[in-house]
């Protein structure tokens, strides 16, 4: 039933989704509401605006964040972030897109869900947008000591440091000035996030401004996925937020971007920490394509970047790889179809600028031949069996699946285009396979969208070693500058105004007008998917899953780690990393992928080593070999996974030694995009074994010793060895002992199983001895200094295994000094764009983070700050109850069916049944203030590791423990 004021404009039952589809209009403002109709508990609101930047000050960006932080029903500061706390969310976030900004969230409990859903309606269409928010959240400029005209002025605020840190990714930087040459007109051409540089022009009253044109249900649209009935969510959209509105006749929208005549090469530099440049150039060719909105010339879009890209056997892929001009493909090579107009794009990392003309003559002369010559129509059909496979697999791991379903199709709801086309595509895959068969398809679209298209962009990205020296030169004196001319009033207001961004910082406030969830609304804990049977198939275990995979079937092979030698182990991740790249059986490398993509949606290999459940000290490992196939493709991919993982070619060295290459630029270039994560994992390296082993393997002591291997396999003799040392680490883990997991839907597992078992007939013998690992030997405080403008902190204490009484409380603790001390000053106060603590209760560690911190040794001062604040303030059971709703919600978040019939499976093969996790889940729900405060001072009282990511330039900042390293 439909609420009197929608209209329904049309439904559509898909049935590769088991979902319909309904898409309604407000009919006083035009709003559009999409609501996804499914059996699912897990309900899902998202809200999307259209924005449309004109320049690079970050303006939806910053109004994102300021629009969250209080509005008319609930003026309070920070409400997004309080009701993360107050909440049973499955997901909360909010995200501005380079054309759209959006609000999102998930939860399974129902009177949950409509608390959320009057914070957001209220946040988005009723904003506060006070000017002290604006400070903190975008950019303020004050003292460096904000009370002491003395000091120097310096910029802050969260949004800006937020940037600074992503403009410190070369990936990142290198997409946006890709976007400013491809796009010269339109709103592409700008950082929507802000530019550093241009985030200080913006003005409070240019916030209010572009909220007061953008923020319109005219110019909104709803999506809703899940069972609670859309008359419930109309009549809250209508009484809340889109009855106080009339429609407005204005329509904003992305314009046509104006074709150039002739293609396009520009040079950018960008910042590196050293004076080492060699091989440290980026070239990327992107052309401008045809409106995303146009399904089946969006669909043939995606056809051609995956024949041309998406394997190793791939014609331009293939070039690009074994070509001298570069050392790896550039991340960015693809179609990108989120834009009114899709770019394709490919690129190699690691070049010199010098290379530009011969990587155009190179890609070009590709496509010629491969437009001239044509290619196989198997190729041709892989490719559409890869599309096929996305669209039937249902998704849900690392984020709600009604999530991943809305977002796979708010481009066209933007853009005005068929939302629902793009998630029942079935039609136009039919008519694709038929097209695919006519002469000249693949060489007309080549021709037409590529070799012909004169829209088209080289962008050379040159390292500069004196860049971030002379940007940050120019703020100084910038600064220097602005202080100079600052008369005795405006002195004063610059002392006033971060006195009273202070105090409202630190302003208790009467939380009583936010909704929220107790204890008493935790539901029971969610049925879990069990395995239906484990028998033998020639001597392995055999564990088979029956849950609604929509006719996919996922095969793993897992074998138990066996004693391995600390060069074994290191080799371990670059074993994984390469098995699925190379050839297998009789196949070549070539033939090897064309098999995977014709027959599986990929085959994935990853190690795993856990630290015991009681024992902090002791470890066991697991080797584990996937893929997923559509049903009719099961066997094929049954055995195309057991040679993979029984027979792997490593005779052809060239291939291994480009592999490695370009596993090093890909960490290389994921420092700054996950500095939290391994600040931790060096803090965290001296204390446990498991956490040693990962610094080690994983982490950035595994990265310099992967930067020392690369350097040396330039020589034949290293490379034989290194080749022989993966064979004999195959040869080991063959001789371990191995089991099969198997997951289908109910229909497919009987004929599924016989093949399995047929394939498996031959009795299997393993005798080798039980992985272990040896002590930390890290001994000191690290810093690692490298190319970023901001830093990443982590301070790590050795606490208790995960069966241990005090392990749940400990989890409890970390969410109540991160939501009651920790948020507020490390990400208010202090401008980081995130900061906290939380208990690693698999390994016994307590680790506190910052993540894009403008400050240093501040932040560590705060962390221990943070204790203080405990022990001496009276702890309200308010903080302990929202640490526990956070905590909970986290454990009975859902997952895809057969995600979680995986995790299940490897929960119990690592001694973490069911049982154990529901055990902690009740230590979790029966903690008490008293249990807390205890914890708190008898584990985070003693000796702690620290680790930091940084800037050469704020080495000297550190204190005399931390040793060194540069990245």
């Amino acid at each position: 039933m439909t609420h009197a004021a929608f209209r329904e404009i049309k439904q559509h039952h898909i049935e590769t989704l088991n979902l319909t589809v309904h898409q309604f209009e407000h009919r006083a403002t035009g709003a559009s509401h999409f609501h996804f109709d499914s059996d699912s508990d897990e309900n899902v609101f998202l809200i999307a605006l259209r924005t449309m930047p004109s320049d690079s000050t970050g303006v939806a960006h910053i109004l994102e964040h300021t629009a969250l932080c209080g509005s008319e029903r609930f003026p309070v500061r920070d409400p997004f972030f309080l009701m993360i706390r107050r909440s049973l969310n499955t997901f909360m976030n909010a995200f501005t897109g380079s054309d759209y900004t959006a609000y999102p969230f998930a939860s399974q409990n129902r009177k949950d869900f409509f608390n959320l859903l009057d914070i957001y309606l209220d946040a988005v269409f009723f904003s506060r947008l006070d000017p002290l928010d604006f400070a903190q959240e975008g950019h303020r400029v004050e003292f460096e000591v904000p009370a002491d005209p003395g000091t120097d002025l310096v910029y802050r605020g969260i949004v800006y440091n937020e940037m600074k840190g992503d403009n410190s990714s070369p990936i990142s930087f290198l997409h946006s000035a890709l976007h400013e040459q491809l796009f010269p007109t339109n709103t592409y051409h700008h950082n929507s996030g802000g530019d550093p540089r241009a985030i200080p022009s913006l003005s409070h009253d240019d916030l209010v401004s572009f909220y007061r044109s953008h923020y319109h249900p005219s110019n909104a649209i709803l999506m809703t996925f899940g069972n609670i009935p859309v008359l419930d969510l109309q009549t809250v959209f209508e009484e809340r937020a889109l009855g106080h509105f009339e429609r407005r006749q204005d329509v904003i929208e992305v314009a046509l971007e104006t074709r150039y005549d002739a293609p396009v090469r520009s040079t950018r530099p960008y910042a590196v920490e050293d004076t080492d440049t060699q091989a440290r150039t980026h070239i990327v060719m992107a052309w401008l394509l045809g409106e995303t909105t146009d399904l089946s010339m969006l669909l043939k879009c995606q056809l051609l970047s995956d024949v041309l890209l998406d394997t190793s056997a791939s014609p331009l892929r293939k070039v690009l790889e074994i070509s001298d001009l570069g050392s790896a493909v550039s991340p960015l090579s693809g179609l990108e179809a989120s834009s009114r107009e899709a770019s394709f794009m490919c690129g190699l990392e690691g070049s010199e600028v010098e290379h530009a003309d011969a990587l155009e003559a190179l890609v070009h002369d590709t496509l010629a031949d491969v437009a001239r010559e044509g290619m196989p129509i198997a190729q041709l059909e892989s490719a559409l069996h890869q599309l096929e496979l996305s669209q039937r697999e249902i998704g849900g791991d690392g984020s709600p699946y009604g999530l991943q379903l809305i977002f796979s199709c708010l481009p066209a709801a933007i853009h005005r285009g068929d939302p629902l086309g793009l998630l029942d595509f079935d039609a136009v895959l039919v008519q694709l396979r038929q097209e695919i068969t006519e002469p000249g398809f693949l060489a007309g679209l080549i021709q037409d969208l590529l070799l012909d298209n004169q829209h088209r962009v080289t962008l050379v990205l040159a390292p500069d070693p004196q860049l971030s020296a002379r940007e940050e030169a120019e703020e100084r004196a910038r600064l220097r500058g602005m202080k100079d001319g600052l008369d005795h009033d405006q002195v004063s207001r610059l002392v006033a105004r971060a006195a009273e961004l202070a105090e409202r910082q630190n302003r208790s406030e009467d939380l009583s007008v936010l909704p929220k969830v107790g204890l008493k609304d935790i539901g029971l804990p969610r049925e879990e998917a069990r395995a239906t049977a484990t028998e033998l198939a020639g001597g392995r275990a055999l564990t088979r899953y029956a849950v609604g995979t929509n006719g996919i079937t996922y095969n793993q092979i897992v074998t138990r780690l066996p004693d391995l030698t600390m060069d074994q182990c290191r080799l371990l991740p670059l074993y994984t990393s390469i098995l699925t790249e190379i050839g297998s059986a009789t196949r070549s490398y070539l033939d090897t992928q064309l098999a995977m993509y014709a027959s599986t949606g990929g085959v994935s290999a990853f190690s795993a080593v856990r630290t015991d459940r009681d024992d902090v000290n002791a470890c066991q490992g697991s080797y584990t070999v996937s893929s997923k196939a559509l049903a009719a493709n099961a066997s094929s991919m049954f055995q195309l996974l057991k040679e993979t993982w029984q027979q792997p070619n490593f005779t052809e060295r060239a291939r291994v030694r480009d592999l490695i290459k370009q596993i090093r630029v890909r960490r290389d270039a994921s420092i700054t995009g996950n500095g939290h994560l391994l600040a931790m994992s060096a803090a965290s390296a001296r204390y446990r074994p498991v956490s040693n082993l990962s610094y080690e393997l994983t982490g950035l002591g595994g990265l310099l010793q992967l930067r020392d291997l690369d350097d040396a396999l330039g020589d034949e003799l290293e490379l034989g060895h290194f080749v022989e040392g993966l064979t004999t680490l195959h040869d080991r883990l063959m001789s371990a002992s191995s089991q099969l997991l198997l997951v289908t839907d109910p229909a497919t597992q009987a004929s599924a199983t016989e093949d399995v078992t047929a394939l498996w007939s031959s009795p299997v013998q393993s005798s080798a001895e039980a992985f272990t690992v040896g002590p930390p030997s890290v001994t000191a405080d690290l810093a690692f200094t490298t190319n970023t403008q901001v830093s990443f902190c982590a301070q790590v204490f050795p606490t208790v295994p995960e069966t241990h009484a005090d392990a749940p409380a400990l989890t409890v603790l970390a969410g109540v000094l991160k939501n009651g001390y920790l948020h507020p000053v490390i990400r208010e106060q202090g401008g980081a764009y995130g900061g906290g603590a939380g208990h690693d209760a698999s390994n016994g560690l307590f680790r506190f983070y910052s993540f894009r911190d403008p400050n240093l040794m501040d932040t560590f001062r705060a962390f221990d700050r943070s204790l203080e604040w405990l022990s001496a303030s009276k702890l309200d059971f308010s903080l302990l109850e929202e640490a526990i709703l956070g905590i909970v919600a986290g454990l009975d978040a859902p997952g895809s069916p057969a995600g979680e019939a995986k995790q299940n499976f490897h929960n119990e093969l690592s001694g973490r049944g069911r049982d154990i996790r529901l055990r902690f889940r009740e230590g979790v729900l029966a903690t008490t203030v008293a249990d807390v405060l205890r914890v708190a001072d008898t584990y985070l009282a003693g000796d702690s590791g620290r680790a930091a990511i940084t800037s050469a330039s704020r080495q000297g900042e550190l204190d005399g423990d931390f040793d060194v390293i540069s990245l």
